[in-house]
């Protein structure tokens, strides 16, 4: 992991972390999801097909990291107020 990765880490909290992968999976939706609604009906939105295949993985991956980051920092917080 660079330095630039690792500082982002520890900079965002779990909660930021979520919203900012679900602003990620909206933006990578949205376009398929307007076109389909106000498209042509014989339209064929491949881009934004490939757009959505792509950006919803990666906003799910960032949605379990951050979980995964805000049920350690609970745990960590949780263990240092019991050790005072």
């Amino acid at each position: 992991m660079s330095r630039n990765e690792g500082g982002l880490l520890r900079r965002w909290s779990g909660p930021r972390t979520i919203a900012n992968s679900l602003k990620l999976g909206a933006a990578g939706m949205a376009p398929l999801l307007l076109y389909i609604a106000f498209g042509p009906e014989d339209g064929n939105p491949i881009g934004l097909g490939l757009l959505a295949a792509f950006t919803v993985p990666v906003a799910l991956t960032g949605v379990i990291v951050g979980l995964l980051k805000t049920i350690l920092e609970r745990i960590g917080t949780r263990g240092r107020a019991e050790r005072t």
